[in-house]
């Protein structure tokens, strides 16, 4: 049986909480550490150049947490990744995984997630593939990064987004690839329309800092310290675009609609609600712990008393014919918000707190509640959970929460012509 993974928590880079406020308190030494990094603000139009850019920022704020000092230097992207592998610096960032990088560092937790899209001039063929065509990059970066991992070598480098936009707009590269949010904020402030240019979803992408091995041998601690202090620095995640959202439920919803006519889920939703009814707060928080406890040590007996053994059949055929495995989890709650079936098991037996209930539950008919984008460290995927209300004679009287693999499904609407936005 499979066991639903933590969710991770995430950051736009926009947004990230001020660190001075959560300054570490400890007895241990303060011990130094150098980072490198690239070239500041290459995706900004405005320069700051006192600020080595928000990366920077979330990575001091989370030093701020930490027994350890931290100094940080500008140098091109290939003397910053030398300077880690023979010592003279202690990591860099903000990096994306490299199995080149992996021999001699450790990436922590990601510290930024990015969203990528291929962008291009209007009228481009949306029918080829768009790194076949000529392709531009910023010297240094991820995406440079990603070409080189893929074979693509001809790319044309420029020092910064605004420069390789200019390039693309002049004709010298047919298609760049740059994240979704840093490109139209650039393309804004160069004046340029968005009639001017295309996009279409390519993946998202985690970044973090790799810290080399020397230094992790002489500081165990230090991967796992840093990755706990990532959350108090960083928001619980980011929103899909209404476009993305349209594009999901198209995908999704005529199964969807399939299951929520099943006569087994209206039975057994009736008959939970009823029997649940009479339980008082107090109640419900020892289920929620008895659950917890037999989650922890994959009691499945436990966990399977407390569920409807009917719905989860019928749940286990939704999950197991989902030949398109766009959907990674499903949950249905009754009216005060206690699991009657999921698929995987849920850590948690009460959803009654969460946004995915109380949201869910609360939306007119036909309406979806989108939750934030999270990312599983254990199965490198990107899921959003869509929570929507279960009527019983026009009533909600439960919630059906849905986990779908957000990569997978927008890759998908590639396929029909309608991936450009």
């Amino acid at each position: 049986m499979i066991i639903k993974l933590p969710q991770m928590l995430w950051l736009i880079p926009l947004f990230f909480c001020c660190y001075g406020t959560a300054a570490v308190q400890s007895d241990s030494p303060i011990v130094r550490v150098v980072l490198g990094t690239n070239i500041p603000a290459a995706n900004s139009a405005v320069k700051t150049p006192s600020s080595l850019g928000q990366s920077a920022d979330l990575v001091r704020c989370v030093f701020a947490r930490l027994p350890y000092e931290v100094s940080m230097h500008v140098q091109p992207w290939r003397r910053v990744q030398q300077e880690v592998l023979t010592g003279v610096s202690d990591g860099f960032f903000t990096a994306m995984s490299d199995p080149q990088v992996d021999k001699y560092a450790s990436l922590t937790d990601p510290l930024i997630l990015e969203k990528w899209y291929w962008f291009s001039r209007a009228g481009t063929s949306v029918d080829v593939d768009p790194s076949s065509l000529r392709i531009g990059a910023i010297l240094g970066s991820p995406q440079q990064l990603w070409y080189e991992l893929n074979g693509h070598n001809t790319a044309l480098g420029a020092q910064d987004l605004p420069q390789l936009i200019k390039l693309l707009f002049a004709g010298r590269v047919d298609v760049i690839l740059a994240d979704h949010k840093h490109f139209i904020e650039a393309a804004n402030v160069l004046s340029i329309a968005p009639s001017r240019y295309q996009a279409t979803f390519f993946r998202y992408v985690p970044l973090g800092v790799y810290m080399g091995q020397d230094f992790l041998a002489s500081n165990s601690d230090f991967l796992s310290s840093f990755n706990k202090q990532i959350p108090f620095c960083a928001p619980d995640g980011f929103t899909l675009s209404s476009q993305e959202k349209t594009i999901i439920r198209q995908r999704i919803e005529p199964v969807v609609n399939r299951w929520l006519v099943s006569p087994t889920l209206a039975q057994v939703l009736a008959k939970y609600n009823l029997k649940r009814a009479g339980l008082t707060e107090p109640d419900i928080q020892q289920l929620d712990h008895h659950w917890r406890t037999a989650y922890q040590k994959t009691d499945i007996e436990s966990l399977d008393q407390m569920l409807s053994s009917d719905l989860m059949r019928e749940l286990t055929q939704w999950y197991d014919g989902d030949t398109s495995s766009y959907i990674s989890e499903i949950i249905i709650t009754g009216g005060r918000g206690m699991n009657v079936a999921a698929v995987p098991y849920s850590s948690d037996y009460w959803q009654g707190d969460e946004l995915k209930f109380r949201h869910g539950i609360a939306q007119p008919a036909g309406q979806w509640f989108f939750d934030e984008v999270v990312f599983d460290s254990s199965s490198h995927r990107f899921q959003v959970q869509i929570s929507l209300p279960l009527l019983l004679d026009a009533t909600a009287a439960g919630v059906i929460t849905l986990g779908v693999d957000v990569e997978r499904v927008l890759h998908a609407s590639e396929g029909d012509g309608k991936n450009f936005l």
